[in-house]
């Protein structure tokens, strides 16, 4: 910054950092192992919230020596604003492990709608296990093709909150080019099925159907995607039963 403004020229457009989580569970196993304990799915599936959360503190050497620096990119953001606005932010290498588990879709699916809502410019995963990651590729679907046809998830973040941050997760998304459709991204991190109560406010639209794409599991290891009935909704509001451990797309329309 101290040279910019010297000569003139902006140097640096955009910080890269690398992110691996070294979030453990209870028994001390790292997240990115390929681990299928009970324990193992609960550590991975809360761990992007170290990306945001100031109420969530992990069980690593980060969250216990370094908690000044988290939530991570609050944190890297101010650190820009102060020392040299402008710059964008990415994360070019990051994995939250189980690719072959639904916690990894999971993850997945949060971290994305995370790196979305943050205004990252740019991430890349960067898979560090040999195991297929069929799970992980089906959580992108939800984003980037969740009807087969390749239908997205908006190019325009909107606010969306959950009231437990701990059991669900919940992402919004507008199109600039069509005011008549608004997709959600809905994330059960619980393992029972759990009733959800959608609110549409500020949209500037009256929405009256909604689509719905789910991704979760038969059995740990098998990835199940199924296609509901479509609603009729009222007053930009209805209540949405998520399966357990399951990521849902919701397409809404006029």
């Amino acid at each position: 910054a101290e040279a910019e403004t010297m000569y003139g020229k902006r140097l640096i457009d955009v910080l890269d950092v690398h992110w691996y989580p070294e979030a453990k569970d209870s028994n001390n196993t790292r997240i990115t192992t390929d681990s299928y304990t009970q324990t193992m799915t609960d550590a991975r599936i809360q761990a992007p919230r170290t990306l945001w959360d100031s109420s969530y503190t992990e069980n690593s050497w980060i969250g216990k020596w370094y908690s000044d620096y988290l939530p991570l990119l609050p944190w890297l953001k101010e650190e820009i604003n102060t020392h040299y606005p402008g710059t964008k932010l990415a994360i070019s290498e990051y994995y939250y492990g189980g690719g072959d588990r639904i916690s990894g879709a999971i993850a997945e699916a949060d971290v994305l709608g995370i790196f979305g809502r943050e205004g990252l410019y740019e991430a890349s995963i960067w898979v560090t296990s040999s195991v297929d990651q069929y799970f992980i590729e089906a959580a992108f679907n939800m984003y980037l093709n969740y009807d087969g046809s390749g239908s997205s998830f908006g190019d325009r973040s909107l606010p969306a909150e959950s009231t437990d941050d701990e059991t669900a997760s919940v992402y919004a998304g507008g199109f600039s080019d069509n005011p008549d459709k608004l997709v959600l991204v809905v994330i059960n991190k619980s393992s029972g099925a759990a009733d959800i109560e959608i609110r549409l406010s500020a949209t500037g639209e009256e929405f009256t159907s909604a689509r719905f794409y789910r991704l979760m599991s038969s059995s740990d290891d098998e990835v199940v995607r199924d296609r509901p009935d479509d609603r009729v909704i009222s007053g930009n509001q209805f209540l949405y039963r998520m399966p357990g451990y399951s990521v849902t797309t919701i397409e809404l329309s006029r």
